[in-house]
């Protein structure tokens, strides 16, 4: 009897706001196991998300016997550490005070920070709002801090003990210039923030280390194996989607941003959309982020699905709707994106403030209602597409679309006949993952370079093209959408 064939496989470490995936994914862009566990966002800590992560990749390499050729991270964007001497999480408390001082660090100097990072600094959220107040506020435990990394960047760090970053992630702090791709120095020195603190920058699918003993004796990972530096999960997903210049692509989840890759950083002279890097040093991103999308149609499966976890029942309740969902119109969190102040409550970064509504008919089914939301949340897509065509003056012929949203085959005829513009999916729709693969694969010397790696590991599932029909009868309701959406906000 022959011997078993051991495969050739990347570990990816997925850090989202709800959980974390961990997969081992094999040259050809195969998910060949993974493993999840859920988090708190809003309680996070790292020691119990690091044994978080740990549990995951322990029961990855119990359960599969592969040849590992490297390892890499990606996380949800915007969400950092501070560190210590000795790696431990400086834990302070957000409030009042340190969202009030943030006004005070936008209003001083928050187009400065657009202007070379993309990104206003967000109070409460972002970096280059946080780090100020916490120097100003509590220098003692401010002076503690050793380096400030990124989610997937402490993962890395954690892996192989080297404190490091790269644009696509670093640009979400607001205090990285994205033009030269390195920390902004006027920036930083104008707010007082130490230079120590901030890691040295490395370019994406570069290896950074290797697996320490430690992390090896506690996970499993052989020591030695090349730690290679990922990116923030958006970027990930569009590479693992196959995306280049000029073309557009979304990754839909509780949000869904809409990303354009462009040969030359562009920024919106309104300060509307973020700017950001993207994963090789000659192309950039210009995104107009959805809002809360999958949130919506989650809400409706917890509430109405009696325990069930998929969401195939309500598919097939809403592809019995006809098209416009007999007059009822759902705006439960897409909107128009504008990441500028001021930041509304109720509707964080979108551009006009409003609860959650439902209008039309005052009776309606649950199918009904799980249509429109599909709807909805397609209409929000056209519009930040819409919003970046305006702001880079470039058309497309096709969108790019992975993530969970993306699995639901209705939902993306839907948004092929609302957009007018085929809509093509991955064969794999955890394009993140996959992504982060590829730049192992680069890192590791596997594959030369991303054309060759991609061409190897990105295969398009399902395009989903336009209807004429449809599309006609949707431009109608798209406008109806949005004018609804606009009154609704100046009641």
């Amino acid at each position: 009897m022959a011997d078993a064939i051991t495969l050739d496989a990347f570990i990816v470490i997925d850090a989202g706001s709800g959980s974390v995936k961990s997969f081992l994914i094999s040259p050809r862009g195969e998910i060949l196991d993974r493993s999840e566990r859920d988090w708190d966002r809003d309680n996070w800590r790292s020691d119990e998300a690091w044994s978080l992560i740990l549990d995951s990749i322990r029961e990855l390499l119990k359960r599969s016997e592969v040849n590992l050729i490297g390892i890499s991270s990606t996380s949800m964007r915007e969400e950092f550490l501070l560190l210590d001497d000795s790696g431990k999480e400086i834990v302070y408390r957000l409030s009042d005070d340190s969202e009030k001082y943030g006004y005070k660090v936008l209003e001083e100097h928050g187009k400065q920070m657009y202007d070379s990072s993309g990104h206003w600094p967000v109070p409460n959220w972002m970096a280059g709002a946080i780090l100020p107040w916490l120097n100003h506020s509590q220098p003692v435990l401010f002076g503690k801090a050793s380096s400030i990394l990124m989610i997937s960047d402490w993962v890395n760090y954690r892996l192989c003990g080297e404190a490091a970053t790269e644009g696509s992630s670093a640009c979400e702090t607001s205090l990285f210039n994205i033009s030269d791709r390195n920390w902004d120095w006027s920036v930083i020195d104008s707010l007082t923030l130490p230079r120590s603190i901030f890691p040295r920058v490395y370019n994406n699918g570069e290896t950074i280390g290797t697996v320490n003993h430690e992390t090896s004796r506690i996970s499993g990972i052989p020591e030695g194996t090349p730690v290679v530096i990922g990116g923030a999960d958006t970027q990930c997903g569009l590479l693992g989607m196959g995306t280049f210049k000029g073309e557009a692509a979304a990754v839909g989840g509780t949000t869904t941003p809409v990303q354009i890759v462009l040969d030359k950083p562009i920024f919106d002279p309104k300060r509307r959309t973020w700017s950001n890097n993207y994963l090789f040093n000659s192309q950039w991103i210009l995104e107009s982020n959805v809002g809360y999308t999958g949130r919506g149609i989650r809400w409706l499966r917890d509430e109405y699905g009696e325990g069930k976890k998929d969401y195939d029942w309500l598919n097939k309740l809403a592809e019995k709707i006809p098209i416009g969902s007999d007059g009822i119109q759902a705006y439960l969190g897409p909107h128009l994106f504008d990441s500028g102040p001021p930041y509304w409550t109720k509707d964080k970064l979108g551009n006009l403030p409003m609860e959650p509504t439902i209008t039309g008919n005052h009776q309606f089914s649950l199918a009904v209602l799980a249509r429109s939301i599909f709807e909805a949340n397609s209409y929000g897509v056209k519009a930040n597409l819409d919003q970046l065509r305006g702001i880079s003056g470039l058309e497309f012929e096709y969108i790019r679309f992975s993530g969970g949203n993306s699995r639901s085959d209705l939902w993306m005829q839907i948004q092929a006949d609302v957009l007018g513009v085929p809509v093509r999916v991955p064969l794999v729709h955890d394009a993140s993952a996959i992504g982060t693969a590829i730049l192992a694969a680069i890192g590791t010397g596997y594959y030369i370079d991303a054309v060759e790696a991609v061409n190897n590991m990105v295969r398009v599932g399902k395009v989903f093209e336009p209807r004429r029909e449809e599309s006609m009868k949707y431009q109608v309701h798209y406008s109806e959408w949005m004018k609804t959406r606009e009154k609704l906000a100046r009641e």
